[in-house]
């Protein structure tokens, strides 16, 4: 008969991730000093379009590819950091929205599946996975003698924070290429190319970062 795997205590994991992460954040660090404004790959690859497509505004389209490409860079650091942690976007973005509820930090699963776009089917299966992980838990709801609650657990809690505080480190160090001035000028910049399109086009975008977009009730 097959032992049972010893758990190994949640602390020590995060502690773990948290060590690999710092050694990856002091190579980041370094790749980026030296960085400056000479042309690279995707001006030359705009050259060559402008001459075959006379048409084409090679600023806008610079834009669009840039932001395309930082969408997937930004990306891809954060499936590193969530991977480290033991989790994904799905329970990243669960336990964000539990966190955006407030003390106590609950929410029944049918509002934690229409913020998160998900069938009841998807989201118990969701919950499943992540209370065997030790990242929340069910209590019954006493409002609703059929119903439960969800909650984070001390580990869910603790995973969730060192997750946000390891990525905001490396998007920090990212966005340090740029001086405070040029920040706050992009920030200012995206802001405005935003409202180009329909608020309700990136509405359930923001709702995934902040923890937003159910009733609180």
């Amino acid at each position: 008969m097959a032992r049972a795997r010893k758990k190994e205590p949640a602390g020590s994991r995060v502690e773990d991730a948290m060590g690999r992460l710092e050694d990856s954040l002091g190579a980041l660090d370094d790749s980026l000093e030296g960085i400056d404004d000479s042309l690279d790959d995707l001006d030359r690859l705009l050259n060559v379009w402008s001459r075959e497509i006379p048409a084409l505004d090679p600023l806008t389209e610079g834009i669009v590819e840039r932001l395309s490409i930082l969408d997937h860079e930004f990306g891809a650091s954060l499936d590193e950091t969530l991977a480290s942690f033991g989790l994904d976007r799905r329970s990243y973005h669960l336990l964000g929205r539990l966190r955006a509820a407030g003390p106590p930090y609950r929410r029944t699963p049918g509002q934690l599946a229409r913020g998160l776009r998900l069938s009841s089917g998807a989201m118990t299966n969701r919950l499943d996975r992540m209370e065997e992980a030790g990242l929340i838990r069910r209590l019954p709801d006493p409002n609703d003698r059929r119903g439960v609650l969800v909650e984070p657990t001390e580990q869910g809690h603790a995973t969730w924070d060192r997750a946000v505080e390891v990525q905001a480190q490396r998007e920090a160090l990212f966005a340090s290429v740029l001086g405070e001035t040029e920040r706050a000028e992009l920030h200012r910049l995206l802001r405005r190319l935003m409202r180009a399109f329909p608020s309700d086009h990136h509405a359930a975008k923001l709702a995934d970062v902040v923890g937003e977009g159910e009733s609180s009730s």
